[in-house]
C-alpha cells in the first residue's frame, strides 16, 4: 500500500513540473533577431501621465522599439513637472508619427496623454552633398 501512495505522488510531482515547464514555454514570447534600424525621421512631443522616467519612460521605449522601426527614444523628464518631452527617430518606411503616437496613447489603459508633436527629416542626402563639394586641386609637382 505504501509503494502505491509513493508511486501515485511520485508520478503527481513528474506531470505537475511538466505541466509547469509547459506554461512557462507558452507564455514566453518569441525573440525574433531585431534588424538594425536606420531613422530618417525624429518625432518630438509633449507627453502627462508619466510618474517617472525609468519604469514608464522604459515601458514606452519598448513598445515602441517592438515596431522595428524605432532607433531610439530619448526623454525630457523632470520629476515634478507635469508635461515632459519624448524624442522618437524612426523609420518613416516602416512606420508612421500617429501610428507611434496611437501606441503610446493606448497604453497602460490610457495612461499617457500626448500634447503638442513635431516631426522632421533627419536623413541625409549623400549625393547631394558629394556633388556640391568642390573639385580636387591638384598641384603641379615639377616645379
Amino acid at each position: 500500500m505504501k509503494i502505491l501512495i509513493s508511486l501515485f505522488f511520485l508520478s503527481f510531482l513528474v506531470f505537475a513540473c511538466d505541466q509547469v515547464k509547459t506554461a512557462q514555454n507558452t507564455d514566453a514570447k518569441v525573440q525574433t533577431p531585431k534588424e538594425k534600424v536606420v531613422a530618417n525621421k525624429m518625432l518630438t512631443f509633449e507627453i502627462q501621465g508619466m510618474s517617472c522616467e525609468m519604469m514608464c519612460g522604459g515601458s514606452i521605449r519598448q513598445e515602441l522599439s517592438e515596431t522595428n522601426a524605432v532607433e531610439k527614444c530619448e526623454f525630457d523628464f523632470e520629476d515634478d513637472r507635469r508635461t515632459n518631452i519624448v524624442t522618437v527617430s524612426y523609420d518613416q518606411k516602416k512606420t508612421t508619427a500617429k501610428e507611434l503616437i496611437k501606441i503610446v496613447t493606448k497604453m497602460n489603459e490610457g495612461q499617457f496623454k500626448v500634447g503638442k508633436s513635431d516631426e522632421h527629416d533627419i536623413s541625409i542626402n549623400i549625393k547631394a552633398t558629394i556633388k556640391d563639394l568642390p573639385a580636387p586641386v591638384i598641384e603641379d609637382t615639377k616645379s
